[in-house]
């Protein structure tokens, strides 16, 4: 990414539009400060707000669809089995170094 001043756009903007065109992103400065940039059509969905909004509402409807097709358990304890697997690993890990260690 690089910067370039507003006076720099003014004089140069055709030639700014096609390097973001291709590609490049570029950060607009005024009085050394940023202000603007302009950015390829393609990364548009990363800054744009309501296509961000949408995409995770989205998500969301999918996670909603997904976990409607497993029955949980009620007495389910994600944090004691989180802990459970964390010892798992660690024990896993520890017999590994004894291994090398030999």
């Amino acid at each position: 990414m690089r910067s370039v001043t507003a006076l720099d756009v003014r004089r140069r903007f055709g030639q700014i539009i096609d390097e973001a065109a291709a590609g490049e992103r570029i950060v607009i400065e005024r009085a050394g400060q940023p202000i603007a940039a302009i950015v390829p059509l393609s990364d548009l969905a990363l800054v744009d707000p309501e296509r961000q909004k949408a995409a995770r509402l989205a998500a969301i409807d999918e996670i909603v669809r997904l976990a409607k097709r497993y029955k949980v358990d009620p007495d389910f304890d994600a944090a004691a089995k989180i802990r459970e697997q964390r010892l798992e690993r660690e024990q896993q890990i520890a017999d590994n170094v004894r291994r090398a260690m030999k």
